[in-house]
């Protein structure tokens, strides 16, 4: 078996550092839809949400979601009926006296700028 000299060697040690990532990526980009494919992975493209783009689209998605939204209260109220989970009418009182005052002040906050 020949000896290698220290340079041989050296220049072993280079080509093996250079050629391993070449070799990698020579492996990893040939074929990669057969070596990599997994089935379902991505989402089909007509299940995906879609943004409306048009202004007559994005009223009708919005009266859609404001729908939504009353049903799910309608809902939630009924149930709450239901447990017997319902506000007082006197905290209700307080709740909409508080926001009036709330409102009075910062409408006099705002006069008070001007």
């Amino acid at each position: 078996m020949p000896k290698l000299t220290r340079s041989q060697f050296e220049l072993a040690k280079f080509t093996f550092y250079l050629m391993t990532p070449i070799t990698i990526m020579y492996y990893v980009g040939i074929d990669t839809d057969r070596k990599f494919n997994v089935p379902g992975y991505w989402p089909d493209p007509d299940t995906l949400n879609k943004i409306p783009k048009e202004p007559h689209e994005i009223q009708a998605e919005l009266a859609r979601i404001r729908q939504a939204k009353i049903e799910k209260r309608r809902r939630l109220e009924e149930k709450a009926k239901l447990l017997g989970i319902t506000p007082d009418e006197e905290e209700e009182q307080d709740r909409a006296a508080a926001d009036g005052s709330t409102q009075d002040a910062v409408e006099a906050v705002l006069t008070t700028d001007e």
